[in-house]
């Protein structure tokens, strides 16, 4: 338990920490102690994958613009 040594100190938040152990309990301890969800990493691969679709297509227009703008286009 936190205790304040002062009166003119901040109190500690009630707000639960992003750390808590109970944020995990939809997901299953496998008996080899994996708690890792197939599904969830899966879709945040397919999101990373998207984001870097979209990064590089606009990257790359944005090259063809400016040479285009050079004169080398």
């Amino acid at each position: 338990m936190m205790r304040t040594t002062s009166g003119t100190t901040i109190a500690p938040s009630t707000a639960p920490s992003m750390f808590d152990v109970n944020s995990r309990a939809g997901f299953e301890t496998r008996p080899a102690g994996n708690a890792v969800s197939l599904e969830e990493e899966m879709m945040k691969v397919s999101a990373n994958q998207m984001d870097y679709a979209a990064v590089t297509s606009l990257y790359s227009k944005s090259l063809h613009l400016l040479k285009t703008a050079i004169g080398k286009g």
